[in-house]
């Protein structure tokens, strides 16, 4: 009987490490999708598609002029985003929804780099920008 609740124990938590793995993996492709995504309205100059698709939090904290002129600052100084490393990542999973926080360590076209930030919250099966900031030595210098 100790067996075959050790037993019982173990698959248990097997399972539930695997369930966990199956998380992570699947929170990894939808970040890099996100910031993707993201990164082709940017190329696209889709200033108004960012930030009517961005969250209501999003919204909340940043008029539409000011998450214009970040995003075009980022254009003049940085450049189109052209590749990103995905970075670590972070989910939270509660009633409101599932908390998505990633990085990327990005390569923009005016020769520099930067390490961008998103936050995106899942509700009604879509994912939407809550929070992005990006830190680039270029983009103070320039």
């Amino acid at each position: 009987m100790r067996r075959l609740l050790c037993g019982s124990t173990f698959l248990a938590g097997v399972l539930a490490l695997s369930g966990c793995f199956g998380m992570l993996k699947e929170a990894q492709d939808n970040s890099l999708n996100l910031a993707t995504a993201l990164h082709k309205q940017m190329t696209a100059g889709d200033l108004a598609g960012i930030y009517n698709n961005a969250d209501e939090n999003y919204r909340r904290s940043m008029t539409r002029e000011r998450s214009d002129a970040l995003f075009s600052a980022i254009a003049r100084k940085l450049g189109a985003p052209l590749d990103c490393k995905p970075g670590g990542i972070n989910v939270n999973v509660n009633t409101l929804g599932t908390t998505l926080h990633s990085h990327c360590e990005t390569h923009f076209s005016k020769n520099a780099t930067g390490d961008e930030s998103f936050i995106w919250l899942r509700s009604g099966g879509q994912y939407r920008l809550v929070s992005y900031h990006v830190s680039s030595q270029e983009l103070i210098e320039r």
